[in-house]
C-alpha cells in the first residue's frame, strides 16, 4: 500500500529505497498484497481456503503471464516490459520478480488445498534462497562480480518482501514436509536450526564486512572475491565442525537410550514370560488340593454309618488341603499389597528368638515329613528389634520352608542368630541342592523359582524369597543369598536394626 502511495503522490523512498537502484512497480504490490492476504487467510481463517487458493492461484498466473511477456518479447498496451533504467507505473514486474511470485502462488495454492505440502515448502525455499541471494547482491554493486549476480531487476523492497512472504509459507506447516527437521523439539532439530540460521547469516554478514573494508580501502575489488570465499569456506567450516559434535553427542545419547529401551524390552518379555509360568503354576497349585477334598466330600457323602477315626482322617485331610489354598492366596495377596504399598507393619518390640522359634514350628511338619535335622542357634540374651512379629515370623518361616524343600531327605538346617549393639543378623543355612551363579542376583525376584523349577513337586508360587525381601526391606533391612553352587548348599541371612539402633523402626503403640 505504501508503494502504491509513493506512486500516486510521487513519493520515490516509497518507491526504491535509493534513486538510482531499481524500483518496485504497482504490479508488484498487487501480487506482494494478494499473497499476504491470501497467508493471512490460512492463517487467520481455515474456513477461507477456498478464497486463499483462489488468490494463489491468481498470483501463479499472473507470474506466469509476465515471464511469458518477457518471452515473446511484447507487452498488452498500456504495460511495459522492465528494462534497466526505465520504470513506470504501468511496467511489468521484472522476471525475476514475475518467477518468484509464480512459485510463491504456487506454493499458497497447495497449502490452501493441502497437497503436496512439501512441494510447497520446496517452492517458498527457493524464493528465501533466491532472494537472499539478490539482496546480497547489492553489496556488489560497482564491482564485476554483481554482473554475474540475478536479481538486478529487483528492486530492495520487492526482495524484503519476497524474503518475508516466504518464510511465513515456510512456518504455515511445521511440522510437515521439510521444516519439521528444523522445525521439531527434538536435538537434532534445535541443532539444524541453529546451522541453517549460521549458513544464511555468515555469507550475509561476512559480505557486508568485506564491502565495508572495500570502501574504506584496505584491499581493491580484485581480491574481494577470494576473500570473501576463503572467509565463507573458514567460518562455515568452524560452525559445521561444531555442531558436528553436538550431532555426535545426540546420536550418542539416542544410541545409550535404544539400548536402555532393548534392556527395558527385554526385562518386560522376561516378566511376562514369569508371569505366564507364574499363572500356570497358580492354576496347577489350586487344583492339586481340591482332589483330596473332593474325595474326601465323596466319602463323606456315602458314608452310611462313619466312625470317628475316619471322620477325623478326612477332616484332616480336608483342613490341610484348605489351610495350602490359604497359603497360596495368603502369599499372591501380600504381594499385591507390598507392591501397591498398602502393607503396613504393627511395628513393636519383638524378641527375634520367640519369632524363631514360631517359624521353627510353622515347618515342622515339613521338617519332619522329609527327616531333615534342623538346629537352632540363638544367641543367650534376649535380642530385639522393632517390628511385626506375624511378618518375622513369616519371613523367618518362608525361608526355613525353602531350605527344606530343596535338602534332600536327611539334609542339615541351620537356624543362626547373631547380634551386636547395631544389628541383628538371622542365617538360614543348608546343604541341599545350591543355587546356580546366574541365579543368584535374580533369586529374590518375584516368579523367579516357578520359572526355575518347572515341576514344582514341592509345592510353592515362586513368592517366598520375594516375600522375604520386600517384607525385610519394609523393615528397614536387607537380605543376601549365597551359595558355593549346585549341589553345595546355599545360605539366606536377613540383617536387621537392633531396637534402639540408629535406623530402626519406631515402636507403634498396640491399638487395642
Amino acid at each position: 500500500m505504501a508503494n502504491a502511495a509513493g506512486w500516486v503522490l510521487d513519493i520515490p523512498v516509497l518507491i526504491s529505497l535509493f534513486e538510482r537502484l531499481p524500483k518496485m512497480v504497482p504490479w508488484t504490490t498487487a501480487l506482494v498484497l494478494s499473497s499476504a492476504v491470501g497467508l493471512w487467510l490460512l492463517l487467520d481463517a481455515p474456513a477461507s481456503r477456498r478464497a486463499a487458493s483462489m488468490l494463489g492461484a491468481l498470483v501463479c498466473a499472473a507470474g506466469i503471464v509476465m515471464l511469458a511477456c518477457y518471452l515473446a518479447g511484447a507487452a498488452p498496451p498500456p504495460f511495459l516490459l522492465s528494462r534497466p533504467g526505465v520504470q513506470t507505473a504501468v511496467t511489468l514486474s521484472s522476471p525475476l520478480t514475475a518467477g518468484l511470485f509464480a512459485l510463491l502462488g504456487m506454493a499458497l495454492a497447495l497449502l490452501a488445498r493441502g497437497h503436496n505440502v512439501k512441494l510447497a515448502q520446496l517452492s517458498a525455499m527457493v524464493v528465501l534462497l533466491v532472494s537472499l541471494l539478490n539482496l546480497a547482491g547489492y553489496f556488489f554493486q560497482d564491482t564485476r562480480l554483481y554482473a554475474l549476480l540475478p536479481g538486478k531487476g529487483v528492486s530492495i523492497p520487492t526482495t524484503l518482501a519476497a524474503i518475508s512472504l516466504a518464510c511465513v509459507t515456510l512456518m504455515l506447516h511445521p511440522a510437515q514436509g521439510i521444516m519439521v527437521v528444523v522445525a521439531a523439539a527434538s536435538s537434532s532439530a534445535r541443532i539444524a536450526r541453529w546451522l541453517l540460521v549460521s549458513a544464511l547469516a555468515v555469507p550475509v554478514l561476512l559480505v557486508a564486512v568485506a564491502m565495508a573494508a572495500l570502501n574504506s580501502g584496505l584491499y581493491d575489488a580484485e581480491t574481494l572475491l577470494p576473500l570473501l570465499a576463503w572467509g565463507t569456506i573458514v567460518l562455515l567450516a568452524i560452525l559445521i565442525w561444531r555442531f558436528a559434535f553436538q550431532l555426535y553427542d545426540v546420536d550418542l545419547a539416542r544410541s545409550s537410550a535404544q539400548q536402555e529401551l532393548q534392556m527395558a524390552l527385554q526385562d518386560l518379555r522376561a516378566e511376562r514370560d514369569r508371569k505366564d509360568i507364574f499363572l500356570a503354576t497358580l492354576a496347577h497349585e489350586l487344583r492339586n488340593p481340591l482332589a483330596p477334598i473332593r474325595s474326601a466330600a465323596e466319602v463323606l457323602r456315602y458314608l452310611r454309618e462313619p466312625d470317628k477315626t475316619q471322620t477325623d482322617k478326612l477332616s484332616g485331610t480336608i483342613l490341610r488341603q484348605v489351610d495350602h489354598i490359604a497359603h497360596l492366596i495368603d502369599d499372591v495377596m501380600d504381594v499385591a499389597r507390598i507392591g501397591r504399598g498398602q502393607l503396613v507393619l504393627d511395628a513393636r518390640p519383638v524378641e527375634v528368638q520367640a519369632a524363631i522359634v514360631d517359624a521353627h514350628e510353622q515347618v515342622r511338619p515339613t521338617i519332619e515329613r522329609k527327616r531333615h535335622n534342623c538346629r537352632l542357634d540363638l544367641a543367650a540374651e534376649p535380642v530385639t528389634i522393632v517390628g511385626d512379629h506375624q511378618r518375622l515370623v513369616q519371613m523367618i518361616a518362608n525361608l526355613l520352608n525353602n531350605a527344606a524343600k530343596y535338602t534332600p531327605e536327611g539334609g542339615e538346617l541351620d537356624v543362626r542368630l547373631r547380634a551386636d549393639a547395631r544389628q541383628v543378623e538371622i542365617a538360614v543355612m543348608d546343604n541341599g541342592a545350591g543355587i546356580d551363579a546366574g541365579l543368584l542376583p535374580k533369586v529374590f525376584d518375584t516368579f523367579t523359582q516357578a520359572e526355575v523349577t518347572p515341576d514344582r513337586r514341592e509345592g510353592g508360587l515362586g513368592l517366598g524369597l520375594a516375600l522375604v525381601r520386600r517384607l525385610t526391606e519394609l523393615h528397614g533391612g536387607t537380605v543376601r543369598a549365597e551359595s558355593a553352587g549346585p549341589g553345595k548348599g546355599s545360605t539366606f541371612t536377613v540383617v536387621l536394626p537392633r531396637a534402639g539402633a540408629e535406623g530402626s523402626q519406631e515402636a507403634v503403640p498396640d491399638p487395642g
